[in-house]
């Protein structure tokens, strides 16, 4: 398919040995729900991406997306696959705003769409389910899955929203850092401590967290909208400057869009040894592709 994709002065001259060894054996693979390719920065991670991508939607006629972790890097997505003559449909900001054409072309299929991670995690995606959804920059997924199912109160912004969530949890404190916490001026002696709190373990302090979360206005009514079904299985973590509340695993089961695509595939950096991508994503086994031990030249 690459070789026969119309040429560009801009275009890269060739793919490397690597990239060629990486597509050809994810060819072999392609019907893993869950796939993980390793390919350190400055090795071609996105060209291989992209060229994985298109060959997904021209193979099986299917939707197929393209996630970034920020709109700057959708964008470089975007002028590299214009590069190779691929086209995409370029999905980022609210969703109000996406241009029509793009809309369609994604939805009928006839492109590619480029989008960021958090019009995939949230509580109300407003992208139609795809075939295959691809993560670009697997490696930093935690940060951006995890702070989409949580809720985070910052004491400064939400003085009362804190003061709330503190009460629901108070019994799992000890009574002197409680005295601390609850005080208008922080102590230095516990402006860097954090105890975590499972509310499961404390009779009817989930009842309580939930009560206390749900009468919080915006944002954070939405982002507990994403875990309040989990809230038995959350992890409380309680500083002097703010409060998070967030599961141990984000329940990413409950997202249509991610859950319901045939195959995700995560292109990472480093695919990491003690499940990483598994806890990030919320997934219970990953299939690593590692990265070609071929050296890498242009082919």
């Amino acid at each position: 398919m690459y070789s026969e994709l119309p040429p560009r002065p801009d275009a890269v001259p060739g793919l490397w040995a690597h990239q060629s060894e990486m597509l050809r054996t994810f060819a072999e693979h392609d019907d893993k729900p869950d796939v993980a390719l390793e390919l350190p920065t400055g090795t071609g991670k996105t060209l291989t991406g992209i060229l994985l991508a298109e060959w997904t939607r021209r193979k099986r006629r299917a939707r197929v997306l393209y996630a970034c972790t920020t709109q700057q890097l959708a964008r470089q997505v975007v002028a590299a696959a214009s590069r190779e003559t691929i086209g995409t449909a370029l999905l980022i900001g609210p969703h109000d705003q996406w241009a029509e054409s793009d809309r369609n072309a994604y939805e009928a299929g006839e492109a590619i769409g480029v989008t960021t991670y958090s019009s995939v995690f949230n509580s109300n995606p407003h992208l139609k389910v795809a075939d295959l959804i691809l993560f670009d920059d697997a490696h930093a997924g935690e940060q951006y899955v995890g702070e989409k199912y949580g809720v985070v109160i910052n004491r400064r912004i939400s003085k009362d929203a804190y003061d709330a969530v503190l009460g629901a949890v108070a019994g799992a404190l000890d009574g002197v850092f409680l005295e601390r916490l609850r005080a208008s001026d922080p102590d230095p002696t516990v402006s860097g401590d954090i105890r975590m709190v499972l509310p499961l373990r404390q009779p009817g302090m989930v009842a309580l967290l939930d009560a206390a979360l749900s009468k919080l206005g915006k944002p954070h009514r939405y982002d507990f909208a994403m875990i309040r079904a989990g809230l038995s299985s959350c992890l409380v973590y309680v500083t002097y400057a703010g409060i998070t509340v967030r599961p141990y695993l984000p329940p990413t089961h409950q997202n249509q869009l991610f859950n319901g695509a045939r195959q995700r595939v995560f292109l990472s950096a480093t695919l990491g040894e003690g499940g990483e991508l598994e806890r990030a994503f919320g997934r219970s086994e990953i299939f690593r592709l590692e990265q070609p031990r071929t050296s890498p030249r242009p082919c």
